[in-house]
């Protein structure tokens, strides 16, 4: 096994790794500087940095995060002369934590447990996530079986800041970008270390799921890397739908317009940066959806019916909702629901917008009600 120690007390530090070397762990670096072990180089051939937590330059969240973007498969073991602080530390998923004074017998349980975990790991390494990550609707993760896998966040910025990272896709944000989307009120350097803490978080969460994705840093970006065979539904469904309305593809535009698209863009979210995202893909649903309810209207009134009811759910503003039921069910000799669909549409619109419905609409219902009459 082979180790880098960082301390800014150098009795701390030599101490530690003598001790690691009597354990039979290679230490290859030892730094009372975190900077200095920044810059070493060769750190994909590390195994784990033990890492003091209270440094004055860098503090041990920010190091093992910048450590595990220069190399992810990286245990960290959080160091420190305070219970509360190894606490705090070990909650955030990291491999182990050790109080000071590091007694030997101590350290030989986190020596095991990183060999253990070393192992499990590299069973686990031509793993692959078939499954979807999911941002219709909400941030969510499913299987490929399409059951839904439940992942705990740290924080809600950590969860923020993946589906930023998810929503970036090939472009790959650099950090300022990311300060704007995810800290847009913060003071900047606070919120630098803020960015590197919780890019720590995402990567233990992850682990912890058991999902083999990362997160590459390189040329000050930041990218998501996705699996093989990985999927994301709201690129999935944008595909999908063009190529169904190409090929005319009735059964599949209906699948896709009324099971698919299971809710707007991260709507249960409240993440402000998704808003425009969201309004395009609603505007693309949504014209898909008028455009495929004009053509079941003269062959699938069946079929029809729950697409525009499904757009007047989701657009109650939209004229056509109402005017397209009151078509069909004129069709179906439904006169009373011809009569409610109107009065539904004349109230919201007066209401809202302290309108009246549009003459072309009004026409055809006047002319409507005079044959019923008639």
């Amino acid at each position: 096994m082979r180790a880098i120690v960082i301390d800014d007390e150098r009795p701390a530090l030599e101490s530690l790794a003598r001790l690691l070397e009597r354990n039979g762990v290679d230490v290859v670096g030892a730094f009372q500087d975190p900077r200095e072990a920044l810059k070493q180089g060769g750190l994909h051939k590390v195994d784990v940095a033990f890492v003091d937590i209270e440094m004055p330059e860098l503090n041990g969240l920010e190091l093992a995060a910048r450590l595990q973007s220069a190399e992810a498969d990286i245990h960290i073991v959080f160091v420190t002369a305070y219970e509360q602080y190894a606490i705090e530390a070990f909650e955030l998923a990291a491999a182990d934590y050790l109080l000071k004074p590091v007694q030997l017998a101590r350290l030989d349980v986190t020596i095991k447990r990183i060999q253990t975990m070393k192992f499990a790991r590299s069973d686990k390494k031509d793993d692959k996530y078939p499954g979807t990550l999911c941002l219709l609707h909400r941030l969510g993760f499913m299987d490929g079986h399409g059951k839904q896998l439940e992942i705990t966040w740290r924080t809600t910025k950590a969860k923020e800041l993946f589906a930023y990272l998810l929503h970036a896709g090939d472009r790959a944000p650099n950090k300022d970008e990311l300060l704007d989307r995810i800290w847009p009120d913060g003071e900047i350097e606070k919120a630098a270390t803020l960015l590197h803490t919780t890019l720590y978080h995402v990567r233990q969460t992850m682990k912890n799921a058991d999902l083999p994705l990362r997160i590459d840093y390189k040329e000050g970006r930041y990218k998501l890397v996705l699996p093989q065979g990985a999927k994301v539904d709201a690129r999935l469904w944008e595909q999908a739908i063009s190529e169904a309305v190409d090929q005319e593809d009735a059964e599949r535009q209906q699948r896709l317009l009324l099971d698919e698209y299971r809710g707007d863009y991260l709507e249960m979210e409240g993440f402000l940066w998704a808003e425009n995202e969201r309004e395009r893909l609603r505007a693309l649903w949504l014209e898909h959806a008028l455009h495929f309810a004009s053509w079941m209207e003269v062959s699938q009134i069946s079929v029809a019916i729950p697409l525009y009811q499904r757009i007047q759910a989701r657009f109650p503003e939209i004229e056509e909702g109402y005017f397209g039921l009151m078509r069909l069910y004129d069709k179906l000799g439904h006169t009373s629901e011809v009569r409610h669909q109107y009065a539904k549409l004349t109230r919201m619109l007066e209401e809202d917008f302290g309108m009246r419905p549009t003459r072309s609409v009004a026409a055809w219902f006047d002319e409507w009600n005079g044959r019923k009459y008639s």
